[in-house]
């Protein structure tokens, strides 16, 4: 597209005929590129309304239990944990965390038949920590052969200086287990009074 709008832009005043093709091969591709991501995110079962003209908050953690539901309903139960003291978390991280999840839940649906998920999340005091799990199946994943799934999630926590592992477990199944980074929790300055 960025090539086919150089051309236009280049030819506009000498040649518009060339310029109308290259606009019109601009407009198919990206009718053709928002076909393909709303597929994707068909996919991913991310909700897209096409009638809504409105923009949604980016989604984190405040939004994991609808998230979850919907994985519920496609057939994989989910327990969900979450531990520490609960805090609001800067907004990449926000995104972050809910977007790992999401991807772990997803590859949970395509690639462990039969199974049963937990996501834990834990508030620590100086780090995030998510781990999620499943005991079906999994796919055979080796360090040299990540699904692009996993290179996106490892790309997403890199960003917030964090770590990522993901691997199969012994006792079947698969995990990921994600630490971030985080302000440390300051201490109230006075005790609440009832």
């Amino acid at each position: 597209m960025i090539n086919q709008a150089g051309l236009a832009r280049d030819v506009f005043g000498t040649d518009p005929a060339t310029a109308r093709g290259a606009l019109t091969t601009i407009a198919d591709t990206g009718s053709e590129a928002m076909g393909e991501m709303k597929r994707l995110l068909s996919v991913l079962r991310i909700d897209v309304d096409d009638e809504d003209d409105g923009y949604d908050p980016a989604p984190g953690l405040q939004r994991l239990g609808p998230l979850v539901e919907r994985v519920r309903s496609a057939g994989v139960p989910v327990h969900v944990r979450i531990t520490g003291s609960v805090r609001p978390l800067p907004p990449g991280i926000d995104l972050c965390t809910y977007r790992v999840i999401q991807e772990c839940l997803t590859n949970v649906l395509k690639h462990a038949g039969p199974a049963t998920a937990s996501v834990t999340v834990t508030y620590h005091s100086t780090t995030l920590e998510l781990r999620v799990s499943d005991d079906g199946r999994g796919a055979a994943v080796t360090p040299k052969e990540d699904g692009h799934g996993l290179i996106g999630m490892r790309e997403r926590v890199k960003l917030y200086r964090g770590a990522i592992t993901a691997q199969a477990k012994a006792s079947g199944g698969f995990e990921v287990v994600v630490t971030v980074p985080m302000s440390p929790t300051k201490p109230d300055p006075q005790p609440h009074s009832a």
